[in-house]
């Protein structure tokens, strides 16, 4: 059997088990009772009651997992994420198979170690891309979701000023300023503490847990000692919400300060080649004579 038949034949196989992957992460099935009933139970995260599937647990195993805080603060489930994962894997190692097609139509003789090198770069490309990419769109939530907090924590100070007790003020802002995701996520988290008889500040704590998120903990934890001895708690919020503010607009800064610094470089660079191509000429002249 030629090379080329073997690395075709591997090329459907690998085709075959990205659908398979794939039909296997999309169809629904019936659900156990047990998943039911955590569904159902409201003291419970919502993620506490995912169907964990049988590829899933083994897609787990492999090295270079992502938290699931990451995973958690984009509102995916760890299915879709692996899913995704893996989709991204076999999109990039079909670069191998690929090169091996047009190898083989255009007849360049191209060994069979090229496109193999392709597959398992590819591969290791994708699974490590896929990871990175979560990663930051996971880092850029939290940043958005602490603005928002900023602008939480300052209506809650406000509904306090006004005479609202705690449970109100932590409940409202969030109601009110549903335009973005962030607070929504917020309201959601809180809407459920609610229906299970919690505090908010209880559904606050579990959703910074959750999330990876520090700053809602700290405001939990506020929010709590007002509520169990009465203590003021409306300069603490406010001075809280600044201080976030403070820490929020001087890493922008820092970021802004770290980007000019980094285009720095190519305009000094860019300065140097045009100056040596001015300069060439006249200093080639120059050391003729």
């Amino acid at each position: 059997m030629s090379p080329l038949v073997m690395l075709l034949l591997a090329a459907g196989a690998l085709t075959g088990t990205g659908v398979a992957v794939a039909a296997a992460g999309i169809s629904r099935r019936p659900p156990a009772l047990a998943v039911v009933l955590a569904a159902l139970d409201e003291r419970t995260l919502p993620a506490a009651a995912e169907r964990v599937s049988w590829w899933t647990r083994l897609v787990r195993r492999v090295p270079g997992a992502v938290p699931d805080s990451d995973v958690a603060v984009l509102g995916w489930s760890r299915d879709r994420f692996l899913l995704t994962r893996v989709t991204t894997t076999l999109g990039y190692a079909a670069a191998g198979p690929a090169l091996a097609t047009l190898s083989g139509l255009l007849d360049l003789g191209l060994p069979l170690a090229v496109p193999a090198v392709f597959t398992v770069a590819g591969a290791l490309l994708g699974w490590t891309g896929a990871a990175r990419v979560v990663r930051a769109r996971a880092e850029d939530a939290r940043e958005e979701l602490r603005f928002a907090l900023v602008s939480f924590l300052q209506q809650a100070g406000l509904l306090r000023q006004g005479g609202a007790g705690v449970a109100t003020a932590l409940s409202l802002p969030a109601r009110l300023l549903a335009d973005g995701w962030a607070m929504r996520r917020i309201a959601d988290e809180l809407a459920i503490a609610e229906r299970a008889g919690q505090m908010p500040w209880e559904g606050l704590r579990r959703f910074g847990e959750h999330v990876g998120v520090d700053e809602l903990t700290d405001l939990s934890a506020i929010a709590a000692g007002a509520g169990q001895d009465g203590a003021a708690v409306v300069d603490t919020l406010l001075k809280r919400a600044e201080s976030l503010r403070d820490e929020l607009l001087a890493d922008e800064h820092a970021g802004a300060h770290r980007a000019s610094g980094q285009m720095s470089t190519p305009g000094a660079l860019q300065v140097f080649l045009i100056a040596t191509w001015v300069l060439y000429p006249a200093a080639v002249a120059l050391l003729s004579f």
